[in-house]
């Protein structure tokens, strides 16, 4: 299969994954820019809703419930929108030029294009899967959503055994996979591979777009800077998608810049954007519901970045209040949020944060945790990203300069700090408070920082192109005046488009070399079926794809999924007795584990064998993701060639598949 064979599976998950969102932001009023960045967050958002009521209704998970809810959704925004304007007498929000729209799309469209490039060469073949531990569940998990039809990010972690607020998973992304099977027949490694590209390549890109707006004002350069140097960062998404594989967290960290530009609308901090209170808050709401359907953590991640913004509007709003020698009420509602806020904060921090786990310890010192946060170089990989980190350090000295936007020096501060505490302060209480949201693992941090570097380099050659720019116009003032193209339209625009496509010209070869291609070209051995830790070879996968007329439909299947079998349900749909590596597993299949070899002498493993109606075995060697106590725990599975309780079936390599022939 080609790459551009996928181009339809690619336009569905485009559509399920940006589409929704856009009608729901048009009914509510969102236009241009602001549009386009709102729609991947309204669109995850509506996706974790509708996967939910579909759940509770007992309606199954398809792109016909994901347009019900979407339009049942946009028309009482319509609503809303006009009861807003109804009761608005304020001036109509100015919307941004069809020009400036076109200058910030272009730029959002190069760096997908960059991305997608990269993405493509770190994955290999279209239905190449990240060979990586959390895979194993990640792919089950979207076979799961297309057979049972249930996406509720409340039940998701049944499919491992577990119940109650044990079963809560984030869904949005696992859910999306499963709509691109369903509307384009898409194997499931072939879906997957479809959502990350999207959220790499069109979610992320548009994400930092706006905020880039938000932030810097309607100014082209910045516009372009932000779409292509999204694609100048290893951190992100590259990394995520090499380490774990962190697939959903990879959709919540692609929809932060966007939900921070609504932190910034709604606290009234953008620069020259301005729209509707009712509709920005609405937005953000739905900002914080797709993060939480996403990855949870990422929701406290918004928090951090998040409060300078706030706290840097309301010490603007008290310092107005001084100014304008306003009575001490005037304070009182302005002290009492900041403490309800700051209280609200706390609680959130400390307790939406996963079962502790810290198994990674610092792998830094604390100057070099430096050096890698303002280089972005994260992870020790000595990979630094001049180009993105130069401008990014001169948007901090403009940022400093700048009173509206200085809440970003702040944030900038805030995500290091979390990054140099994991990264080079050993465990202790203190880490545990701080990064335990994200599982102390340095690598999730290290995916935010691009967040605000982004905008920071947009930030940053706006100012270098207005200094440029200065020196210009006084070394060359009479010759610019005299060709007077301040009163030639034509002129002045084709010198702006000529400039833009120069400055384009410039930051692709300036970002794309070095960190980036250095990174994607070590990462893309997690992709490759037959290396040495890879979980499903090249004759696993054969053997899987023989299954259609070797296996029933509704076979089970015992299976180790240490060594990769597990997989042999997201590949066939045919039941597996374990889904995920620490799965909850029923007694009858622990029996099974320790004993299915010995069915043929032991009630007992016969008595499961019943009860769990196994019917086949699969034996994919010793080769384990992690070569432990927890792999080895499957001793019944291990010798079966030489059992006279199955029959071999199927063989290539040494990938076996065998007929339980007992105790039927």
């Amino acid at each position: 299969m080609s790459w551009w064979s996928t181009a339809p599976v690619l336009a569905a998950t485009i559509a399920v994954m940006v589409g929704p969102g856009l009608v729901i932001g048009l009914s509510l009023g969102f236009r241009r820019l602001a549009l386009l960045g709102v729609a991947p967050v309204f669109s995850v958002g509506i996706a974790g809703l509708a996967a939910v009521l579909g759940s509770v209704a007992g309606i199954p998970w398809t792109s016909w419930l994901l347009l019900a809810v979407t339009v049942l959704t946009a028309a009482i925004g319509l609503l809303i929108s006009r009861l807003a304007a109804r009761r608005s007498a304020g001036p109509v929000p100015r919307r941004d030029s069809w020009a400036l729209v076109a200058a910030g799309v272009a730029g959002a469209v190069i760096g997908g294009v960059l991305i997608a490039r990269s993405t493509v060469r770190m994955i290999g073949a279209p239905e190449h899967i990240s060979q990586r531990f959390d895979n194993v569940f990640h792919l089950n998990a979207v076979r799961y959503i297309f057979e049972t039809g249930d996406a509720s990010t409340l039940t998701l972690g049944t499919m491992t055994g577990n119940s109650g607020f044990a079963a809560v998973y984030p869904a949005a992304w696992h859910s999306f996979g499963a709509l691109a099977m369903q509307l384009t027949g898409a194997s499931v490694p072939l879906a997957v591979n479809a959502v990350n590209i999207v959220t790499a390549a069109v979610v992320w890109p548009i994400s930092a777009l706006f905020l880039a707006r938000v932030v810097v004002g309607p100014r082209m350069v910045g516009l372009v800077t932000a779409g292509v140097t999204s694609a100048g960062y290893m951190a992100f998404p590259y990394l995520l998608m090499a380490w774990g594989p962190l697939f959903p967290y990879m959709l919540s960290v692609a929809l932060l810049p966007a939900a921070l530009a609504l932190v910034v609308l709604a606290s009234r901090m953008g620069a020259s954007m301005t729209e509707a209170p009712a509709r920005v808050w609405i937005a953000l709401a739905a900002a914080f519901a797709s993060l939480g359907f996403s990855h949870m953590s990422s929701v406290n991640t918004l928090l951090a970045l998040g409060l300078p913004v706030v706290l840097w509007s309301v010490s603007r709003q008290v310092a107005f209040l001084a100014r304008s020698g306003a009575a001490p009420r005037r304070y009182l509602p302005w002290a009492a949020g900041t403490v309800v806020g700051l209280a609200v904060f706390v609680v959130v921090w400390l307790k939406l944060r996963p079962v502790p786990y810290d198994v990674w310890g610092p792998h830094q010192t604390t100057s070099g945790a430096v050096g890698e946060v303002l280089g972005n170089a994260p992870m020790d990989y000595r990979l630094m990203a001049y180009t993105v980190s130069a401008l990014a350090l001169i948007g901090l000295i403009h940022a400093a300069r700048t009173r509206r936007s200085a809440w970003l020096i702040l944030s900038f501060v805030v995500i290091g700090y979390l990054y140099l505490v994991d990264a080079s302060i050993e465990r202790g209480p203190w880490r545990a408070v701080l990064t335990g949201i994200w599982y102390a693992d340095t690598n999730r941090l290290a995916a935010v920082l691009p967040v605000v570097s982004v905008v920071l380099a947009a930030l940053g050659a706006v100012a270098v192109v207005d200094a440029s720019s200065g020196v210009v116009r006084r070394l060359a003032g009479r010759r610019l005046e005299a060709a007077d193209l301040g009163r030639r339209p034509v002129l002045r625009g084709a010198a702006a488009g000529l400039g833009l496509v120069a400055l384009a010209g410039l930051l692709v070869p300036a970002t794309q070399p070095g960190a980036v291609s250095e990174y994607v070209s070590w990462a893309k051995i997690h992709y490759v079926p037959d290396s040495p830790s890879s979980i499903l070879s090249t004759d696993e996968q054969a053997l899987l794809d023989r299954f259609d007329g070797e296996v029933p439909e509704d076979a089970v299947i015992a299976v180790n999924p240490w060594n990769g079998s597990s997989l042999a349900y997201a590949y066939t749909g045919r039941e597996t007795l374990v889904h995920h590596l620490f799965e909850t597993s029923t007694p009858q299949a622990l029996v099974l584990a320790r004993s299915l070899d010995d069915a043929a002498q032991s009630a007992e493993a016969c008595q499961a064998i019943r009860d769990e109606n196994v019917s086949y075995a699969l034996d994919f060697g010793t080769q384990y993701l992690i070569d432990g106590e927890e792999a080895r725990g499957y001793p019944g599975l291990a010798d079966l060639a030489t059992s006279d309780a199955v029959r071999l079936v199927d063989e290539q390599g040494a990938a076996r598949l065998y007929e339980v022939v007992v105790c039927q």
